[in-house]
């Protein structure tokens, strides 16, 4: 997931740094597959096959999964080791993404099937630790690739399946970064182009200084470079990517060996502002209206010709920051208005309503015609910003309110940073809201001194069944035990809404947009699972 159109970004602004794969020229030692991406993959590709039979489609699925893995590592050929990941119990800072994220599934299903009557499908809300098939994919995949390394032609297969946490990417970044050793001179191919992948592989370049992304190229690729072919595949050049990177962020010429290092750290904290999976982007700063070019051109303004950073990876230079906040501050009003003149554009646009297709469009486009909250909040008239907590935050914005939202963003930068880098700090925190403070008013909260946001704790993860409570919509609680569901309905049933308000504030499609939920309280589901068992 990550920033919203961050791939699509680098794929305009450094169409150089993708080539064929067949132009990498170099023996690929280590295959690291985040593997949770071929699961719908293979499930799209086979869909149509499902007859409601859950054990006979589930089984097929499973092989698909293992043929493509199959296929990927013989397109790659590594010599040394293959690391399969699935995505484990997430930290609770992703949980609330991922509950969004399976309501507006359910509610674009309920609606598709309001347009136009369609064939049952198999929940995919099944693709989550704790489920029964979860649990057959693990027992499938370990089973699979045990011991099957001399057929392989490699020296070691590593399968970390849903019954361990953490999210695939950071069990595969975690694993280089506890074997800093083998890996200064090896070269390592990651499966995978989304955001938080080419964040991640930029941060361990000081680690692992050979790694690159592949992926198979879908068919939007057209869109963003004509020269790119569907279906074709492709390696996105990591090392080549960060020299441009330093090139445009280092000003003063000439670049020490730790300032290589930071200026990346910088980069992937600059884009920490613009969303991800844990914090919402600002709205007077966009990646689809030049959100990136905004944050580098302020930043190269500040620190481009200096030997001064934001972080060192481990460390977040709090008086830097708020250097680089107080700039942004001080554009806000103007940056905003700005992105309203876009979106009056955006507004503009026609969308057919003919087939369900076109409905379907105009509903995933529906942010950027029904702006009432926007146009409510509009900045041209005074006292837009009280209005922009009380409709986005549904409180009326004063010193204690401010200060609670601007120190669980300034939380966020750390706990984000902090999980990129080394690891995960607090299984426990969260970003509480759907939307940022104010430049203006985060930069009142900001340390002048080097300081910790968010302590390591003793945090553990949460049991599968919690994070299956958490996300899941009624229509699949039934993934749940059996006992555990029953308890839920008949004590929590209210946690779980058939229907519920979405807020689309500042987005530019549906799937970008926050449901408005209940709160759940996950103290109350565990004790509440426990209760269950016994």
């Amino acid at each position: 997931m990550g920033i919203p159109s961050y791939f699509s970004f680098i794929v305009k602004n450094h169409g150089n740094i993708v080539r064929k794969i067949n132009r990498l020229n170099k023996n690929v030692d280590n295959f690291y597959l985040d593997s949770n991406s071929i699961v719908y993959d293979c499930l799209r590709a086979i869909e149509k096959e499902y007859d409601g039979g859950d054990d006979v489609f589930e089984k097929m699925l499973i092989e698909a999964v293992c043929n493509k893995i199959d296929e990927y590592i013989e397109i790659i050929k590594p010599t040394n080791r293959v690391y399969i990941a699935f995505d484990g119990v997430a930290p609770v800072a992703k949980l609330e993404q991922q509950r969004n994220r399976r309501y507006k599934s359910y509610l674009l299903t309920f609606l598709k099937n309001k347009f136009e009557k369609q064939d049952d499908t198999w929940d995919k809300t099944a693709i989550t630790p704790g489920t029964k098939f979860m649990d057959k994919l693990a027992k499938y995949t370990k089973h699979y690739y045990n011991k099957k390394e001399k057929a392989y032609n490699i020296q070691t297969f590593i399968v970390s399946t849903s019954d361990e946490p953490g999210e695939g990417e950071h069990k595969l970044f975690g694993y280089i970064r506890d074997n800093r050793k083998s890996h200064s001179n090896e070269v390592s191919m990651i499966y995978g182009l989304d955001a938080d992948l080419i964040m991640l592989a930029l941060n361990h370049l000081p680690i692992s200084r050979q790694i690159y992304l592949y992926r198979e190229t879908p068919e939007f690729i057209k869109s963003l470079n004509q020269e790119l072919e569907p279906n074709e595949a492709y390696f996105l050049d990591i090392p080549k990517l960060a020299q441009i990177i330093r090139q445009d962020m280092n000003m003063s010429g000439t670049i020490s060996k730790n300032q290589e290092s930071n200026r990346l750290y910088d980069y992937i904290f600059l884009c920490f502002f613009l969303g991800n999976d844990f914090m919402p982007h600002f709205p007077s700063v966009n990646i689809r209206s030049g959100g990136i070019h905004m944050m580098l051109a302020a930043y190269k303004n500040l620190f481009g010709k200096t030997n001064k950073n934001l972080t060192n990876g481990k460390t977040i230079y709090w008086t830097n920051v708020k250097k680089l906040v107080e700039h942004f501050a001080d554009t806000e009003h103007a940056n905003l208005t700005n992105e309203y003149d876009l979106r009056n554009r955006w507004e503009k646009r026609f969308y057919s309503n003919k087939t369900v297709d076109d409905k379907m469009k105009r509903l995933d486009n529906i942010p950027t015609k029904d702006r009432t909250v926007e146009k409510f909040i509009d900045p041209s008239r005074d006292g837009w910003e009280h209005r922009y907590y009380k409709t986005l935050f549904n409180i009326d914005i004063n010193s204690y309110w401010r200060k609670k939202i601007c120190m669980n963003y300034l939380e966020g930068l750390e706990w984000t940073m902090k999980y990129y880098t080394t690891e995960c700090c607090s299984w426990s925190w969260c970003y509480k809201y759907n939307y940022p403070p104010l430049w203006k008013d985060l930069v009142k909260y900001i340390p002048s001194w080097d300081t910790t946001m968010v302590e390591k704790n003793n945090s553990q993860p949460i049991l599968p069944e919690i994070q299956l409570a958490y996300v899941l919509p009624r229509t699949s609680l039934k993934l749940l035990p059996t006992a555990f569901y029953d308890k839920l309905m008949s004590e929590r049933k209210d946690n779980y809404p058939v229907d519920c308000k979405i807020h689309w504030s500042f987005c530019k499609y549906f799937w970008e947009s926050h449901a408005e939920l209940p709160l759940i309280d996950i103290s109350d589901l565990e004790q509440i699972f426990s209760n269950s068992i016994k």
